[in-house]
């Protein structure tokens, strides 16, 4: 079963670049900063305890160790560049004390408008990372400069200490610790004590930690889990809906149904049957996966659609 939760690293100095089809994207963190732009649909971004809502051309920011969810309706194509800030290191070592405070940038109908010109800076840096010739990563680089020196001038900004920088890391690596602890016993009973007693922490702090973290109670964010788990077992097997009631961790099949409606609209029995009568086709574009990523190929072909 796929992992819900997850801390993505790459090494020190990369960045990566990719096109995906997403339906729904799981609360996680990772160590670079993620700038995205919304090619296709639109979806609602989780973070820092507020909700934000995206439409085609809106383009956002986020800051390294910054935990955010991404939920869509239908699958929204996203452009993605994840870039670690060591990147920088030699030539504007300060970005790893910067955060972004406001993560989006809406478009407006000036062709010099921030995100028209940042939306076609990504572009053009994804060009050059998807083509086969020799010097592109060197066009890919200096891009990615300039995407970063607007994206300072366009967002709000605020320089944090080296304490606080640190501070950041300890909390990621306590979210890392959570969510794994979590994956690996949601199909139990599971309490906020027992998570408070494996982390060594007070139940009145984690309470807070949770909330401040995940924008979620530890209840609502168990909750979650084990509905998406519950999800893909609906559409991978033929086990009653009491036995993913109890491999999921619900206490009874009554709790199981009103989770399930609250967190998807419907209840387990109609999800399963409008999937059968393949309404829910085009959102589901894997049945092990919520989020399709293009090939290098794909890649390629796709953004000559928006490429001015």
């Amino acid at each position: 079963m796929k992992q819900e939760f997850e801390m993505i690293f790459h090494r020190a100095g990369d960045y990566k670049i990719f096109l995906v089809n997403l339906l729904y994207r799981t609360p996680h963190v990772h160590k670079d900063f993620e700038i995205c732009l919304l090619l296709e649909g639109s979806v609602r971004l989780m973070t820092k305890g507020s909700a934000y809502s995206c439409e085609k051309g809106d383009l956002w920011a986020l800051n390294p160790l910054e935990s955010h969810e991404l939920i869509a309706d239908e699958p929204a194509l996203i452009l993605s560049l994840q870039i670690s800030p060591d990147f920088f290191a030699d030539i504007f070592p300060q970005i790893k004390n910067m955060e972004f405070s406001c993560p989006v940038i809406c478009p407006d109908d000036s062709k010099d408008a921030p995100a028209v010109r940042l939306s076609s800076l990504l572009l053009s840096i994804a060009d050059a990372y998807f083509s086969r010739k020799e010097e592109a990563p060197l066009r890919c680089a200096g891009l990615i400069c300039l995407l970063f020196e607007d994206l300072l001038a366009c967002l709000p900004c605020c320089r944090v200490s080296e304490k606080e920088r640190q501070l950041s890391a300890q909390k990621a690596q306590r979210i890392r610790k959570i969510c794994d602890y979590m994956d690996q016993h949601y199909s139990e009973k599971l309490l906020l004590t027992d998570l408070a007693r494996e982390l060594g922490l007070t139940m009145s702090y984690l309470s807070h930690f949770f909330k401040d973290s995940f924008g979620l109670s530890f209840q609502a964010c168990l909750m979650k889990m084990r509905c998406e788990k519950a999800r893909q077992l609906l559409l991978l097997t033929d086990f009653s809906l009491l036995d993913i009631s109890i491999a999921c961790g619900f206490s009874d099949i009554k709790y199981f149904n009103q989770g399930f409606a609250r967190q998807f609209g419907c209840s387990p029995r109609q999800y399963r049957s409008a999937f059968e009568r393949e309404e829910l086709s085009r959102q589901q574009k894997s049945m092990l996966s919520t989020q399709d990523f293009l090939s290098p190929a794909a890649s390629r072909m796709t953004l000559g659609r928006y490429l001015r």
